[in-house]
């Protein structure tokens, strides 16, 4: 069950992306990663994560998910403040998108626990 679903979808790959989106104070702080990866697929399929200035490597199991609520991945900093939109870039080894996502803060009460420290 996705408790949280405010976030963009897409696809990488096999790869079904949803809900995807950021968690961060202000722009320019540390942004946390939100939202679930599933491979429907009898392999697992590595995933890269990336912004301007950091990639998160994530590993989808075969038959299974990756959620990133309970997988905490944290980019350094967030180019955008909150409440807008920020490009992030996904690949496997055979393909790769990119996706607007949404910035959330604490604001709304789902969210503050997710707030990089």
């Amino acid at each position: 069950m996705d408790a949280i679903a405010n976030g963009e979808d897409g696809q990488v790959g096999v790869v079904e992306l949803r809900s995807m989106l950021l968690v961060s104070a202000e722009e320019g702080e540390p942004g946390r990663l939100l939202g679930t990866l599933v491979n429907d697929t009898s392999a697992p399929v590595e995933v890269m994560i990336s912004d301007p200035d950091d990639q998160i490597a994530v590993t989808v199991p075969a038959d299974g998910q990756y959620p990133l609520d309970t997988n905490e991945q944290i980019f350094s900093s967030v180019e955008e403040p909150p409440g807008a939109l920020t490009e992030i870039s996904l690949s496997t080894p055979a393909e790769s998108t990119t996706l607007n996502i949404p910035v959330l803060d604490g604001t709304l009460d789902p969210y503050k626990p997710y707030l990089p420290e």
